[in-house]
């Protein structure tokens, strides 16, 4: 594999395409958590059925409210991680635009 990040690596298109990705892998990890936890909880209880929906309802509005929290969370990380990316390699292409222009400078001298 090449060491160098080509231009093309750093387009904010494949940034935006990544972090989708990683949103969307959360939420398949977190639906299918969820799904698992509900089918277990409801092959595990031990009591009525009128008792176990209004459990069922109460721990579903739980892990709904925790669920919203995270993914919240998550945006949040990734879009303070995407600034921080695209700030810095803002930051590399203005040095290196000023390091070509003072190159152009002491080569016209």
């Amino acid at each position: 594999m090449n060491d160098q990040t080509s231009e093309g690596d750093l387009s904010p298109s494949r940034l935006r395409a990544f972090l989708a990705g990683m949103l969307f892998g959360a939420l398949v990890g977190l639906l299918l958590g969820s799904l698992v936890g509900a089918g277990a909880m409801l092959l595990l209880a031990p009591r009525a059925g009128k008792q176990t929906r209004a459990k069922i309802q109460k721990q579903s509005a739980k892990l709904r409210d925790q669920a919203t929290e995270s993914m919240g969370d998550l945006v949040t990380g990734a879009g303070d991680r995407a600034h921080q990316f695209t700030d810095g390699v803002q930051k590399g292409v203005d040095d290196l635009q000023r390091h070509a222009q003072d190159m152009l400078g002491e080569s016209k001298k």
